[in-house]
């Protein structure tokens, strides 16, 4: 679950639940439109869930990228809710999906 962190006192917090994909080696901030490759089945079935709701993903680094299969104290406690703009699967299995950031939030 997803909790939105207010950016300044006047925003309060609602709490939703929307699939999580581990980034490595890159943080997304609110406002900032990213291409990202995904290769990861468990992420690749993250944006699959994502895509057949209302395509927001809670897009959250990982704290070393060398853990191939990480779990809740792998990750930052805060991270992006991202809206997905494009979603292209590749003749190799992956995903190259574009996203847009649009506000921070924290895994609860």
């Amino acid at each position: 679950m997803a909790q939105n962190i207010p950016a300044s006192g006047r925003e309060r917090s609602i709490q939703q639940e929307v699939p999580v994909l581990p980034l490595r080696d890159v943080v997304v901030y609110p406002h900032m439109v990213i291409p990202l490759f995904v290769g990861r089945d468990k992420s690749i079935r993250a944006l699959d869930a994502a895509m057949a709701t209302d395509k927001q993903i809670l897009l959250i680094a990982q704290k070393s990228a060398d853990v191939d299969e990480p779990r809740v104290k792998d990750l930052y406690e805060i991270g992006t809710l991202a809206n997905i703009l494009q979603l292209l699967k590749l003749p190799d299995g992956t995903v190259k999906v574009l996203v847009e950031g649009s506000q921070r939030a924290q895994i609860d």
